[in-house]
């Protein structure tokens, strides 16, 4: 007789407040379900409104909490339902981890930016990560880093024991990330007002995104000879980025398209002439890698983990050199074998990550932490 095994998989960070963590969260849970074995149950932790379709399945129990995972309340509850679940395995995507509990735990490290980059982040943030983030790595079973890079940074802060039992599992690509075809490219171009020839960002406007270093790059560059810009994925009619462009001159050379839905990115990427994203720090770039996917030449900022997931597919240039970027944007418009030789090894190099073998990777480390079963005894019962 087989022995049920009960997976707790914390998704409270499963929203736009958390836009990678939330892709990273659907992604794998909808990579997760199909690989799970008759005697694996799923518990999920959701936030109030917050639906996740793949969820609908014979193998998952949903438990519902406050919708702001930042609060005392959502963890307290959090705490009481993994009480009442009592998995044998919690998976927390995120640093926010539920209290000590019963239960082996599984912590997935993304970034830690509050502490590499101070300078983004409130003194009550960083406080928070560092005190939160020595509790949650020590207590963890297994730490999962999304890269190399991101293992390598939580050990400068937190030391080497503290990735000790660590692993890379990186994110994979959905396969809806692919060359579109003409008529879907259309359609979002007609949608968004885009012209036959842009370039593209996909991304948030906060600070560390150094999407201001785009606008200058963009700036600094004969307007005759150059293509308008398009900023996608926050809020751009209150973005301090408006003002920026406006003082630089810019005009209609930067389109805002504001925040685009997920089904529509595939054929954003697939219109645009390249993707700019030139970050001053990540955990991953999803955009990079989904942008690839789509046949998209990549010019990214060359960071240590743009350096792991694109190995060479894309154009790396210093983050904050102004002028290294317009040359590199240059160079992305006026020629075709670049542009086709990027968007072939970028093709390439995209093939090679797979959420299903992200959520391979991710149940063995699960299954690797299940209660042994006791041996049978050998020996012959003892005589009454």
């Amino acid at each position: 007789m087989q022995s049920n095994h009960t997976l707790l998989f914390d998704a409270r960070a499963a929203t736009r407040d958390f836009p990678g963590i939330n892709r990273y969260i659907r992604e794998l849970l909808a990579a997760l379900l199909p690989e799970l074995q008759p005697d694996e149950r799923l518990h999920v932790i959701l936030p109030k409104e917050t639906e996740i379709p793949c969820l609908d399945h014979p193998s998952v129990t949903i438990h519902r909490v406050d919708a702001d995972p930042t609060t005392f309340r959502s963890h307290w509850q959090t705490f009481r339902l993994v009480r009442a679940v009592r998995p044998q395995v919690i998976h927390a995507p995120y640093l926010l981890t539920p209290l000590r509990v019963p239960g082996k735990l599984v912590l997935t490290v993304h970034d830690v930016i509050p502490l590499s980059h101070p300078q983004y982040s409130s003194l009550a943030t960083r406080l928070f990560w560092r005190l939160a983030g020595r509790r949650a790595l020590r207590h963890c079973r297994k730490l999962i880093g999304v890269s190399e890079d991101a293992l390598k940074t939580c050990a400068r802060f937190f030391g080497t024991r503290a990735v000790r039992r660590s692993v890379v599992i990186r994110h994979g690509v959905s396969p809806a990330f692919q060359p579109q075809p003409k008529e879907a490219v259309e359609t979002v171009r007609q949608a968004y007002g885009l012209p036959e020839r842009f370039l593209l960002y996909v991304g948030s406007d906060r600070p560390y995104k150094n999407v201001t270093t785009l606008l200058h790059a963009l700036a600094l560059m004969d307007p005759t000879a150059s293509m308008p810009l398009a900023l996608a994925g926050f809020d751009s009619d209150n973005s301090p980025l408006r003002r920026e462009a406006e003082e630089l001159g810019l005009g209609q050379r930067v389109l805002w398209l504001g925040w685009v839905p997920e089904a529509d990115l595939p054929a954003l990427y697939s219109a645009a002439h390249a993707l700019l994203f030139p970050s001053l720090v990540e955990g991953f770039g999803f955009p990079v890698l989904e942008a690839m996917a789509c046949g998209t030449p990549v010019v990214c900022s060359a960071l240590g983990v743009h350096k792991e997931i694109t190995d060479g597919a894309a154009k790396l240039v210093h983050p904050i050199d102004r002028q290294e970027w317009r040359r590199a944007i240059h160079a992305a418009i006026i020629s075709l074998d670049w542009h086709d030789a990027y968007r072939d090894k970028g093709l390439a190099r995209a093939a090679r990550f797979s959420w299903t073998e992200t959520a391979r990777a991710t149940l063995e480390i699960y299954r690797q932490l299940y209660p042994k079963p006791f041996p049978h005894s050998t020996n012959p019962p003892p005589a009454e």
